[in-house]
């Protein structure tokens, strides 16, 4: 009686129409906390990707080095852990992939922090998608000011503005600047 139980309950319950965009409700972090969090802050480039089995990831990248906003400038290049097992992450990365990516040592390697919202692509000199300082998302093609709280409960996914990279690696920079002063910062 138990077994049939639960035989109908479970084919009740996977019969259910459920949307997978609406469970997933990661915290999207401010700016401020993203530059905060992270041990090298770079404009990429990806060299190539590897699939793993991992744990933790599921692929391992190679960047290259383009350009150091924060962290060891003497850096070439950087291997990173990505593909997160963790829930709703998409932190992937492919190859010739130009990207400003903000990444925390994890091991022997880094893993992007905040997952897919550590990344954002680069086109040109232009970064997609740049969520700036007070956490500006696009709605409908005008900026509103959001956090990233109620965005992830709202299960909206963030959308920024595209940005010159000059313009935000001196946000990024202004950010740095501002935490040093208030005993904040990290060292890289």
């Amino acid at each position: 009686m138990r077994f049939l139980f639960c035989l109908i309950a479970f084919v009740c319950f996977s019969l259910l129409p459920v949307s997978v965009d609406a469970q997933c409700n990661m915290r999207v972090m401010e700016t401020r906390e993203l530059v905060l969090s992270a041990d090298l802050i770079a404009r990429v480039r990806v060299r190539s990707t590897k699939n793993i089995r991992n744990p933790m990831y599921g692929q391992l990248a190679t960047l290259e080095i383009v350009e150091v906003i924060y962290g060891d400038p003497r850096r070439q290049e950087v291997r990173v852990w990505a593909m997160s097992t963790t829930y709703c992450a998409r932190d992937v990365y492919a190859p010739q992939q130009e990207m400003l990516v903000f990444l925390a040592r994890d091991q022997t390697l880094f893993h992007t922090v905040n997952w897919q919202y550590g990344q954002f692509l680069i086109n040109g000199d232009t970064v997609e998608n740049w969520r700036g300082r007070s956490g500006e998302v696009a709605d409908g093609g005008a900026a509103t000011v959001a956090t990233g709280a109620s965005e992830a409960r709202r299960g909206e996914v963030p959308r920024g503005q595209p940005r010159p990279f000059a313009e935000v690696k001196q946000e990024i920079l202004t950010l740095l600047e501002e935490a040093r002063q208030n005993g904040k910062a990290r060292r890289p």
